[in-house]
């Protein structure tokens, strides 16, 4: 059973706003500022306004269309992988026994890079980074470690069903959780997936 390895990633408290989305909300701003200035101070600009107006609805359209090609930014860093192991699991060089884990908590596990995340007409990238998967790993005298960690198309946790199986024999991740990891919904599906733990169960014993 070979060891399988995500990245992790630590990401930065707070809000972020892009330069390119600063730059809109001044423009749009300035363009509110102009019209107002014109509607209740009789200002003239000498029809500078329509050329501003003209500027910042180009600049916004162009905005729109290159965010559904864009990555979301990748706000904090990465901190090492996270490994499982047979026997533990290893986070970046700490490896922690399955006899010393309670559980493995998958609480978000769905974020793919390169996922279209919106549909709608945002001034936000359209693809996603892949980090907004989250995890806990709880430990039976109750600390908890928290990380993101960041699932591709060749590197996904869906893929890692043999480790997967084995922790939940071990009673570390829950039937439901393993489920919904490997994406097995059908009924007909779900009953020929416990016959295989069955069968695997009773090979081995």
């Amino acid at each position: 059973m070979r060891p399988r390895s995500l990245r992790l990633f630590e990401k930065k408290k707070g809000i972020y706003i892009s330069p390119e989305n600063i730059l809109a909300i001044l423009l749009a701003a300035l363009i509110f500022l102009i019209y107002y200035l014109i509607e209740s101070y009789e200002f003239n600009f000498d029809g500078w306004e329509t050329i501003i107006l003209i500027i910042v609805i180009i600049y916004i359209i162009g905005l729109l269309i290159s965010n559904f090609s864009k990555y979301e930014k990748e706000i904090g860093q990465y901190c090492g992988k996270l490994t499982f192991w047979q026997d533990r699991i290893q986070i970046d060089n700490n490896n922690f026994s399955l006899e010393v884990i309670k559980k493995v908590d998958f609480v978000q596990a769905y974020d793919i890079k390169g996922r279209f995340v919106s549909p709608m007409v945002v001034f936000s990238p359209h693809l996603s980074n892949g980090l907004d998967n989250k995890f806990v790993l709880i430990f039976k005298n109750g600390e908890k470690l928290k990380y993101n960690f960041l699932q591709t198309e060749s590197e996904k946790l869906e893929y890692f069903d043999e480790i997967l199986i084995h922790y939940y024999k071990n009673g570390i991740i829950g039937w439901l959780q393993l489920l919904d990891i490997l994406d097995i919904q059908d009924y007909n599906k779900i009953q020929e997936f416990k016959k295989e733990i069955a069968a695997a169960n009773t090979r081995c014993s």
